[in-house]
């Protein structure tokens, strides 16, 4: 199978969103504004023979809370008639060498825990295996009376392929998810999201106790680029 790769464009849009609905089970919005916008940054990748879009790797960069930026491997998808052919290798080196690019203080892939090729490929791509699992929570927006500042959270606006976000980061507290609500309502932010320690038991029950689900136990694979 010959296979080329190569920068997606927002024409590939249609494409995208018909793979990620077949490959995994997601919906993308391909006539939004903001999805071929995002096609139009360069950090997806496409894998294309001479009939269709057989693949495609998604990434974002966000800012920690001291302002260094972390390049995060997001979305990953290969037909199931291209499996087998190392496309979705070749996707991750695509994606990896933009990252090195722009030299980020990290590169991460929050991968669930289930997902055994995706952490084979981040393995064999210089990833170190997170020493423990998480679980991420999300919800969806909703009204609040009014913006809280008084926390120690990190409040961290993402835009991805499939969703505009805020995600919580550090010492969550119920004013920080008042915060993220607020911050939501006056923006077209669809998901707030919190990946924490299992073991962190009192953040769960703060975040079930404010309508947060979870969606699964994660580990976060991490490349430090600066000390390639």
């Amino acid at each position: 199978m010959k296979v080329m790769i190569g920068r997606a464009t927002p024409e590939d849009a249609g494409a995208i969103a018909s793979l990620a609905a077949e490959a995994l089970a997601m919906q993308i919005e391909a006539d939004s504004p903001r999805v071929r916008k995002f096609l139009d940054g360069g950090l997806t990748f496409v894998a294309k023979t001479d009939e269709a879009i057989v693949g495609f790797a998604s990434s974002f960069f966000t800012s920690d809370l001291i302002g260094s930026r972390r390049f995060e491997l997001d979305l990953l998808a290969v037909a199931p008639g291209a499996r087998g052919h190392g496309v979705g290798g070749r996707l991750v080196e695509a994606s990896l060498g933009a990252a090195k690019e722009s030299k980020p203080a990290l590169i991460r892939a929050l991968v669930r825990s289930s997902n055994g090729s995706m952490q084979r490929l981040c393995r064999r791509h210089g990833f170190t295996a997170p020493p423990g699992t998480c679980r991420l929570f999300v919800t969806v927006p909703r009204p609040v009376v009014c913006q809280q500042r008084n926390h120690a959270a990190y409040l961290i606006p993402v835009e991805t392929l499939n969703y505009s976000g805020i995600w919580l980061e550090g010492e969550l507290s119920q004013e920080a998810i008042d915060d993220a609500l607020w911050k939501a309502s006056q923006s077209e932010v669809s998901t707030i999201g919190a990946v924490i320690p299992s073991d962190a038991i009192h953040a769960v029950d703060l975040l079930r106790a404010n309508a947060f689900s979870k969606v699964g136990d994660y580990g976060w694979w991490t490349i430090n680029s600066r000390s390639d």
